[in-house]
């Protein structure tokens, strides 16, 4: 564990009890923090192949790359993501015919920033679809298919839906992020209260994945890994068992990372987005 971990760990749990007004409105900042990891070498051979743009959210320069020409499939990355991490299916989806476009969500990769939210993500996507759009697929991982999901209830038109390790609810993220911190109950309800007022109401119904693919008509491939240690399998299955139709493809030995680099995951996820 990460010294800088180690001692905020000590803090909340020391001065949690004591001062939860003060320890909860940290907690809610560090929700928000991103953080970025070096690039992969492949990610860096890709990006360089890449047409490179920019487009402006909400007066965010989000970094835009595009391979390939025709229908647009769209990658979304995870939560400390890169759009980079496309580099296994750009290739193969090119030589399917089609136009492969990912972006750095803001406060990720090279658009700037070092915080983001769910809502400001899901902005990013459906100023895509309207810049680059009609969008036929998207290959959404980990964080990236819980903003999807938040987007294509708020009316982002997509056929098909790739979700790669994607957790299930909000819950689930909360419970991990407060137990990472060793977080005493009264902090954690003050930063419950401080979410709640930011997403203006229930935390789970607006933004738990679950609950925002109950109504979807695209088609969807969810693919979880049963030996992720970030994101349990039992997560994609409820994605899976929520959406209508959805099938769910179930991999073994490859985590949640490498899970976006393994042959016969980006042939399944191909495959589906050409039927």
């Amino acid at each position: 564990m990460p010294l800088s971990l180690r001692g905020m760990r000590v803090l909340f749990a020391t001065l949690g009890m004591v001062l939860p007004g003060l320890m909860g409105r940290w907690a809610y900042r560090l929700w928000f923090r991103t953080r970025r990891f070096p690039e992969s070498a492949a990610g860096k051979r890709v990006a360089s192949d890449a047409q490179c743009e920019t487009l402006q959210v909400d007066a965010i320069p989000v970094a835009v790359y595009r391979w390939g020409s025709g229908p647009v499939v769209l990658f979304v990355h995870g939560w400390s993501g890169r759009g980079s991490q496309a580099a296994a299916f750009v290739g193969p989806l090119i030589a399917a015919g089609y136009q492969v476009i990912a972006v750095d969500a803001p406060g990720h990769g090279n658009t700037p920033g070092d915080r983001t939210n769910i809502l400001e993500c899901a902005a990013v996507l459906q100023a895509i679809g309207k810049r680059y759009g009609p969008v036929h697929a998207v290959i959404a991982h980990s964080f990236g298919g819980m903003v999807l999901a938040y987007a294509m209830r708020e009316g982002m038109a997509v056929q098909r839906a790739v979700c790669i390790g994607t957790p299930a609810s909000i819950g689930f993220l909360l419970e991990g992020f407060t137990q990472t911190l060793a977080m005493p109950a009264a902090t954690v309800a003050v930063l419950q209260r401080r979410l709640e007022q930011r997403f203006q109401g229930d935390l789970d119904a607006r933004i738990s994945t679950v609950n925002n693919v109950r109504e979807l008509k695209a088609a969807a491939l969810i693919i979880h890994d049963v030996d992720d240690a970030s994101v349990p399998w039992q997560q994609g299955q409820m994605v899976a068992d929520a959406w209508p139709g959805a099938t769910f493809l179930k991999t073994s030995g490859l985590g949640h990372g490498r899970i976006l680099r393994d042959r016969a995951v980006v042939r399944a996820a191909v495959d589906f987005i050409s039927q």
